[in-house]
């Protein structure tokens, strides 16, 4: 009765520095922003390849890219690696994915996939899966992925923002077509975080809010200039926002540095379970109970354009 919920949702090519909490003046993430208001802000977060593909497998099998063998974008882990379902399953937990997969094989991530449409979240699909699942009285992690902000940019509204003022980074080329293509990006992280507000909806509606731990993530950078694909900041520094209530203090922010390949035994340590040592990362439980303030000195990072399929 003590194991909280978990919910991890995860964007798909959004730049930290694009979230409200996070310093952008232009944006407008008001779900995010709240949730950094009612949980913990992590200003140094980091991930260990700059790709859609290799982050995922990276976050959910809590190795890195070369050991786990997803390393180029659109690869495979190994066979016989395991993930969080394996890991959280034997501790009770019913595992589910909602949205964007892009990990194989199915073998190493036997989630219920509740469905993808290639485009928007189906969030029937999720309130069957959390009315079916608080009835049972079960705990859950659901991981949500979302297709948001990756390209094409042709989601949300457009007219919230004016392309004359937003700021653009100063290594961008200053043009007509620039701020329109970043105006257009605008738009669909505004976009993802109305996605980010329904699901915390659907938690309050099957009382779910107060013993569920909701994780925010920004995945890679976007596919402006230096970030995704690059070893820069952009590409491999990632937001991550953490809210459990009654065990993170709201509003409270932490400049430990972790990884993603971090998650995997964080989890698995507030479930209760025995981190194995074959995983790459340590739990950070510590940092978001407030006992700790530091985690690693150093994190790792890497970039390949070979052998994507």
């Amino acid at each position: 009765s003590e194991r909280p919920n978990i919910l991890i949702f995860i964007a798909d090519d959004c730049r930290f520095r694009d979230i409200s909490c996070y310093g952008s003046p232009d944006t407008k993430t008001p779900n995010i922003d709240r949730l950094a208001k009612e949980g913990m802000l992590f200003k140094n977060c980091f991930q260990a390849t700059a790709m859609c593909s290799p982050t995922r497998h990276n976050l959910l099998t809590g190795l890195y890219p070369v050991k786990s063998g997803a390393y180029p974008n659109h690869t495979f882990a190994n066979d016989g690696t395991q993930s969080i379902a394996q890991y959280l399953k034997p501790l009770g937990y019913r595992t589910a994915l909602l949205g964007k997969t892009h990990i194989n094989p199915p073998e190493v991530f036997p989630f219920e996939y509740l469905g993808d449409n290639g485009d928007d979240l189906d969030f029937g699909k999720m309130e069957e899966f959390l009315a079916s699942t608080t009835n049972g009285n079960q705990p859950f992690f659901l991981f949500v992925a979302s297709h948001q902000p990756h390209g094409p940019h042709n989601k949300g509204d457009r007219s919230a923002f004016n392309k004359e003022k937003v700021t653009l980074p100063p290594y961008y080329a200053d043009t007509e077509e620039t701020r329109d293509a970043f105006v257009n990006y605008l738009a669909e992280v505004n976009y993802m975080d109305a996605e980010v507000g329904r699901c915390l909806e659907l938690l309050k509606k099957y009382g779910c809010t107060d013993n569920t731990l909701v994780i925010f993530t920004s995945e890679q950078g976007n596919t402006f200039p230096f970030a995704k694909w690059t070893c820069y900041g952009n590409g491999l520094q990632t937001a991550f926002v953490a809210k459990w209530p009654g065990r993170i203090h709201p509003n409270s922010i932490s400049n430990a540095m972790v990884e993603y390949v971090d998650v995997v035994p964080t989890l698995i340590d507030i479930a209760g379970g025995h981190i194995p040592k074959v995983l790459d990362g340590s739990s950070f439980l510590p940092v978001l109970l407030g006992e700790r303030d530091t985690h690693k000195e150093y994190v790792y990072g890497i970039q390949t354009t070979r052998g994507i399929n």
